[in-house]
């Protein structure tokens, strides 16, 4: 019985079907489980609410700073299926497609692969939370399998690059590494037959692809100076361990602790013990080595100058570059065109080669471990409470009643699953999705929320306000009811009033 037992679980193990059926299973489960956060549905917002394509346009343009090409995917599936579950279940296929293409293209080891498919980022973060970071992965992972095909035409390779650079601002930095590391073979192999239209033509998608992903994410002229915030162009020490940190975040899942010196020192040393034992294991492969270096080097100065990330969906790119440096490197013979001018790193690399599988394996067993922990807490707490709350709204009969709710940007989670408007006292005017770049919104205490339902109370019997925090402020003059709290959530709480004028 033990030796079937083994016997089967052998085949399992062997078996891509296997793993991509698991992970598709409970996958599945999550996202149907998974209650949506206010940048999920923020998104489905625009889509639901604007008008036409041209206001869809103009708003993507105002929207935190990344390109289009997600907003477009939900605007269709908004019109195609009228439901955010619509956009849950596509990213989850998104997700199971980067996997299919890892296990059938790639040639990273089985238990690499096991590994790699129940990390962090492909079996929870890229997979149940809908954002644009699932299509950067699946298209990045398209371009490692169709790479040897540049042989034949360049077209089909630039089109890929020119769809990741606008999936999200981190994926726009991987697109010119990959750029720069095609234009690097091509002129060190200048020699090799190639249609020069092909190549002009490619080179042209490619930047046409660039400029439509810079103009959406550099803010419109009349906000530039306010939504782009403060750059460093200076040398600040603070801020490059910093950067440092999120590099090893990126690897670890963890963010090492700025206030613990200790903890600085050791993750900042462990980050570049990383980056030179994996720069080492690359050097016989030039042109991986390329795009590991250029990529990880302009995001590495994208977070230095610009955005310090705080969520490790942002700081996760470096994962997907080493893995997608690791797969091009598999597509390469290798070459002496480093080594031979400086032998030194030939021996390096040589010995270095335990130190770097040491890096890989506790890399994946990390991401492993944390990937199946906040999987896990996904399906114990509510990522948002969103979803309960419009439940209960629903059940109370009170899904006519006019609502105000605060903050605007945390209800939009609330919009999505009711279907509605919501009046905003941050822009005083009914509403849903957020604009972070449009000045038509101030920040709004409690005592002005109140005032403002004053306002709107002759007009309104009774109103349904929702707060993000509870109620802690005196309302004269109002018969204000508690009727729900929603406080087991991940992210967003919620606290219902019925509010009367006081007789």
């Amino acid at each position: 019985m033990n030796q079937r037992l083994l016997s089967w679980l052998m085949r399992l193990y062997q078996s891509p079907w296997a793993a991509l059926a698991i992970a598709a299973g409970f996958g599945l489960i999550a996202t149907l489980n998974h209650s949506p956060w206010r940048d999920e549905m923020n998104v489905w917002l625009i889509a639901r609410d604007s008008p036409t394509l041209a206001a869809l346009v103009e708003n993507i343009h105002y929207d935190r700073a990344h390109p289009g090409l997600w907003h477009l995917i939900v605007a269709a599936l908004h019109t195609g299926f009228g439901h955010p579950l619509a956009m849950q279940v596509f990213h989850w296929l998104l997700a199971i497609g980067s996997l299919t293409l890892f296990w059938r293209c790639s040639t990273f080891s089985q238990g690499q692969k096991w590994l790699f498919t129940f990390g962090y980022l492909p079996f929870y973060e890229y997979s149940v939370i809908a954002r644009n970071y699932a299509v950067a992965m699946f298209l990045l992972f398209a371009i490692c399998a169709v790479w040897p095909t540049r042989r034949q035409a360049y077209w089909p390779l630039a089109g890929l690059v020119a769809l990741l650079a606008n999936s999200n601002v981190y994926a726009l930095w991987m697109a010119i590494a990959i750029t720069l590391t095609l234009a690097l073979e091509l002129l060190i192999e200048a020699k090799r037959p190639r249609p020069w239209l092909d190549i002009v033509g490619s080179g042209l998608l490619i930047m046409v692809g660039c400029a439509v992903s810079l103009h959406f994410i550099l803010p419109p002229s009349e906000v530039a100076n306010s939504a782009l915030g403060e750059s460093f162009f200076y040398f600040d020490l603070d801020r490059l361990l910093s950067t440092i940190g999120r590099f090893f975040a990126g690897y670890y899942t963890v963010i090492p602790n700025r206030k613990r010196l200790l903890d600085v020192v050791v993750c900042t040393l462990a980050a570049i013990a990383a980056f030179v034992l994996v720069s080492l294991h690359l050097i016989r492969k030039p042109y991986a080595l390329t795009f590991y270096l250029a990529a990880n080097g302009l995001i590495l100065g994208f977070t230095y100058a610009k955005f310090m990330p705080r969520f490790i969906r942002h700081f996760g790119n470096f994962y997907l570059v080493l893995f997608a440096a690791l797969w091009l490197a598999q597509q390469f013979a290798e070459s002496a065109a480093i080594t031979r001018h400086w032998p030194l790193l030939e021996r390096w690399s040589a010995r270095s080669q335990r130190g770097f599988r040491l890096v890989l394996t506790t890399v994946l067993v990390v991401n492993l471990v944390s990937g199946l922990y906040w999987f896990g807490l996904d399906l114990a707490v509510p990522y948002s409470a969103g979803r309960a709350a419009a439940a209960y709204i629903r059940q109370a009969d009170r899904q006519t009643a006019f609502m105000v709710g605060s903050r605007d940007a945390e209800l939009a989670p609330l919009s999505g699953h009711l279907g509605r408007q919501i009046y905003y006292p941050e822009r005083q005017d009914l509403g849903s999705y957020t604009l972070f770049f449009k000045g038509d919104r101030q920040p709004v205490e409690q005592a002005e929320v109140l005032r403002q339902v004053s306002d709107l109370l002759p007009t309104h019997a009774e109103i349904l306000l929702v707060l993000t925090d509870p109620l802690t402020v005196p309302a004269p003059g109002l018969a204000i009811t508690p009727l729900a709290a929603f406080e087991r959530s991940q992210n967003e709480t919620y606290f219902l009033y019925g509010v009367r004028a006081e007789l």
